[in-house]
């Protein structure tokens, strides 16, 4: 009988330890399950906003794109709801630097000195531009600092350079010397253009650019910017000024008559690629969508035509 009774409480614990260790596991299980639903919860919740803050942006692209839009108009910045509002920047594609017309030598110049203000030394800089010339240029001979042929087939990449307009800027990082750029300025990518007409709108250039490129003392460059951003500071707002006096650019520069020939054929004051940049925000998330549009005329009308789209 107490074999009986021992046997039985024997059981009776090595049963509740079962389901001890039962309920232990379930509660695990359903704490696996709970954590794994509010992660998928919240990733279901930022693809929402990630969505709805790219719509926005579109719908502030599409504002945008009508002609008689001008940069500042308040039907460029609007607030649909609490928390979800867009916000448009209308500036020229041309306040960058066109890559693709570094065959120039004073465009050159102009991103040797760019690069050397990101903190590259004159030999660094100068590998980086000569071999961006060279790399889109139709001959196989060097700029005295560049790479052709030779050089990247020595690094197992025969294929290279292209010989050819870059149609990407990401190719820019297949070119010699651009990881040491990279290094100095990870933003270069905001500096470049593939896209423009060739020419640097200074209306819508940056300070470090301008004085690159007109040999201007930095103060004249940033008070050059001060003066076309307006009382507020900002750009594209509606108190901007717009330059399109050639004589006043050159006094506000401080160039001579010489100086400004040297570059005249490489600026404009009215660059034909507008660069539309539209942030639609949902709470703290944002979206940016671009979109470069050509400015046309098609009878007596004035047309954008976008040319590309990207994201930011």
């Amino acid at each position: 009988m107490r074999l009986t009774l021992s046997k039985f409480r024997k059981e009776k614990g090595m049963a509740l330890l079962l389901v001890l260790v039962a309920v232990m596991a379930l509660s695990l299980i359903a704490m696996g399950l709970y954590e794994s639903s509010q992660a998928s919860w919240d990733e279901s919740t930022l693809e929402r906003a990630r969505y709805q803050a790219g719509l926005l942006a579109e719908s502030g692209l599409s504002i945008a794109l009508h002609p008689e839009i001008e940069p500042g108009d308040e039907a460029l910045r609007q607030t649909l709801a609490p928390e979800r509002s867009f916000e448009v920047k209308i500036t020229s594609e041309g306040g960058l630097l066109p890559v693709n017309s570094l065959t120039d030598d004073k465009l050159r110049d102009a991103a040797i000195e760019l690069f050397v203000a990101w903190g590259l030394d004159a030999a660094a800089a100068s590998r980086a531009a000569d071999s961006l010339a060279d790399w889109i240029d139709d001959d196989s001979d060097p700029y005295p600092s560049g790479a052709e042929n030779t050089f990247y087939a020595g690094i197992e990449f025969p294929q290279f350079p292209a010989n050819a307009p870059f149609t990407s800027l990401e190719q820019l990082l297949f070119v010699a010397g651009m990881d040491q750029l990279e290094k100095v300025q990870p933003f270069w990518r905001d500096y470049f253009t593939i896209h423009s007409d060739g020419l640097v709108d200074l209306n819508a250039a940056s300070w470090e650019l301008i004085r690159a490129l007109t040999g201007s003392t930095e103060d004249s460059a940033k008070n050059f910017v001060a003066v076309r951003n307006g009382d507020d500071t900002l750009e594209g707002t509606v108190d901007d000024y717009t330059f399109d006096d050639v004589g006043e650019v050159q006094s506000l520069l401080g160039l001579s008559d010489g100086e400004w020939n040297e570059i005249a054929s490489l600026v404009t004051l009215s660059g034909t690629i507008k660069r539309i940049e539209s942030t639609g925000r949902i709470g703290d998330f944002r979206e940016t969508r671009i979109v470069l549009a050509e400015e046309t005329t098609e009878g007596r009308n004035t047309v954008l035509k976008p040319v590309a789209r990207l994201r930011k």
